[in-house]
């Protein structure tokens, strides 16, 4: 039932990939190119903040204010040596014992949270994460109330390594079939990864980041992530995502991602201001209506 209502709900919000913006992946191959120049419309196009913050306990109050509980995955195999994380044995990295024990830790907090839906990357070690973090919610428990757990493509991590790449959405749903996968594209299996593929070549060929240096796919894609919040209707929601495409927005690199997320308090922008640590959770205000300028 749960599965059915996420997937009535979700055919409102089409996924936009890679660039998300309204050009074709093929199409884009330089930042020159028509379909660069469209990109760059686009981005423009964004001229307001994607979402203002404010801190959880924050008296600000209105009829589209949300609670969301931002969490890092857990330690993955990745993360225990950075050059490694290229080779393809961490080809979507999946966690660690350590990563295990850490959601075994984090489900001590989570069990007294009101959340009501679980957004979460489609990338394995968040998904675990998810799971091993809410197991009083998941589909599969006994005898508790079950939630949607929601993958979405725009909250993965930037695509940089094969780290960062995905397996094909007919395997993540036979591995997690609690979970809602109707929002990812299942040809190609990995539409973003493919992208740069295309422009760097495989993992042999380019050793450097991929997405990470693209800062108007990043300004596009994050805007697309926060409308994924905007479309769910619940008010209290748990997102498992990514340190990189957390930092890209709570403290961004780029010029064009400054603004992206508008702080409204000292508080929640000191919060916000250092990096994830790994199944660390933080707790924030978030209104999408602000957006508006």
């Amino acid at each position: 039932m749960r599965l059915n209502e996420c997937s009535q709900l979700q055919r409102k919000c089409h996924v936009t990939l890679s660039l998300f913006a309204k050009c074709k992946l093929s199409q884009v191959t330089s930042i020159n190119s028509p379909a660069s120049m469209m990109m760059l419309s686009t981005a423009a196009a964004y001229a307001s903040p994607a979402v203002s913050l404010f801190s959880v306990n924050s008296a600000y109050q209105s009829s589209t204010s949300k609670i969301l509980h931002l969490i890092r995955h857990a330690e993955g195999t990745h993360n225990l040596n950075e050059e490694q994380s290229k080779l393809p044995l961490h080809f979507d990295a999946k966690l660690t014992e350590t990563g295990v024990k850490q959601c075994n830790e984090l489900a001590k907090q989570t069990k007294d949270l009101d959340v009501e839906a679980i957004v979460v990357s489609p990338l394995t070690r968040t998904l675990d994460t998810a799971i091993l973090s809410f197991p009083h919610l998941y589909g599969d428990n006994k005898n508790k109330k079950t939630v949607p757990f929601i993958a979405h493509e725009e909250w993965r991590e930037t695509v940089n390594f094969l780290c960062d790449a995905r397996r094909p959405t007919s395997v993540l749903q036979q591995q997690y079939p609690n979970v809602c996968f109707n929002n990812l594209v299942h040809e190609p299996d990995d539409p973003i990864w493919a992208h740069y593929e295309s422009i760097f070549g495989d993992h042999t060929a380019h050793l450097s980041k991929r997405e990470s240096d693209d800062p108007i796919s990043l300004y596009n894609r994050a805007h697309s992530a926060w409308k994924v919040l905007l479309n769910r209707p619940e008010k209290n929601i748990a997102l498992v995502g990514h340190s990189a495409f957390f930092m890209h927005m709570f403290t961004p690199l780029f010029e064009e991602l400054n603004g992206v997320v508008r702080y409204e308090d000292a508080s929640v922008a000191e919060l916000m201001s250092s990096r994830f640590d790994n199944c660390e959770l933080r707790s924030v205000k978030v209104d999408l209506h602000t957006s508006k300028g």
